[in-house]
């Protein structure tokens, strides 16, 4: 059997791994403005792609490669591909998914990526030999369930209001998504990549700002009645934990949460026990609600020891 050169290996050139110049670097230029007219220098700059080093047992890093964008492999804890110091790709294949799904794991990759990149994306690859199709039309239920995929994937979306679903029927059509969802952005930091952490949401890149707050009373405090992402953070600035928390007046509240309609949700769920209402609002039950604490003992702190108090 006769075989190519260049598929044997006796060569230097590789054509799987030819690179497109045209596409070599991206249109952004920056100019000097030291020249009269802003005919200044310009400068080209190149793009790339942080890959986890694990995603190399696949073809999509050498597709991404092959469009001209350079790839710069790290192992990655948060994420498998940075696109930009803001966008986070998480890929999945169908049966990873449905994996992922069921054990519970996806909920926490998607927590580590929501707070670290404002940008968090769910990238959903189907086998190019098979259906476009998520699920074939005899499993579809309209209705909720948990041990539905479809409902699965619809309430991590609505928990994760920031995360993005990219659906793509082949990873070729995922390097062109790529490479177009980098056009005029900024190149990510392999540095800053590699020191974003799993392990307890913790940074070794930032350790000031991940000693500001507590995640664990931070995830807490959102399950709240009348608290959302905006709010929270009103409360977690001038209440120190959960039992302070719970003796906090509602009116009070109303002056944190600026809104009355949030502050009374949020203290009628705090003081309300088997529908029995604790004393009337605004004086504070005095011993620390559903959240007290004997002693000082059981105390959730809403910022980290690395805080200003």
């Amino acid at each position: 059997m006769v075989i190519p050169e260049e598929i044997e290996g006796k060569v230097d050139t590789a054509p799987q791994l030819s690179r497109d110049a045209s596409r070599a670097a991206d249109t952004t230029t920056t100019v000097s403005s030291r020249r009269a007219g802003g005919q200044g220098d310009k400068e080209t700059i190149q793009q790339k792609v942080i890959v986890d080093m694990r995603e190399f047992r696949s073809e999509l890093p050498s597709l991404i490669h092959r469009r001209g964008i350079d790839i710069e492999p790290i192992t990655l804890e948060v994420g498998d591909y940075i696109l930009t110091p803001n966008i986070c790709v998480e890929r999945k294949s169908i049966s990873d998914l449905i994996g992922s799904l069921n054990s519970g794991r996806l909920y926490n990759q998607m927590l580590a990526m929501t707070r670290y990149y404002k940008r968090p994306v769910l990238l959903i690859e189907f086998d190019p030999n098979k259906s476009f199709a998520l699920q074939t039309k005899s499993t579809l239920s309209s209705e909720i369930s948990y041990q539905n995929l479809s409902s699965k994937l619809t309430l991590l979306t609505l928990h994760f209001p920031r995360m993005r679903v990219l659906w793509c029927p082949s990873p070729y059509a995922t390097a062109e998504l790529f490479e177009e969802l980098k056009i005029n952005r900024d190149q990510p930091d392999a540095v800053a990549a590699a020191a974003v952490t799993a392990e307890e949401g913790t940074s070794t890149a930032e350790p000031a700002a991940a000693d500001k707050y507590n995640h664990g009373p931070h995830d807490m405090l959102l399950k709240f009645p009348g608290i959302s992402n905006k709010n929270a953070w009103k409360i977690m600035k001038c209440i120190p934990d959960m039992a302070a928390l719970s003796t906090t007046s509602q009116e009070r509240l109303a002056e944190i949460l600026e809104h009355t309609g949030n502050a009374k949700l949020l203290w009628e769920f705090l003081h309300k026990e088997q529908g029995v209402e604790s004393d009337k609002a605004g004086k504070g039950t005095g011993k620390g609600g559903k959240f007290g604490a004997k002693g000082g003992k059981g105390k959730r702190p809403f910022k980290g020891k690395g805080a200003k108090r």
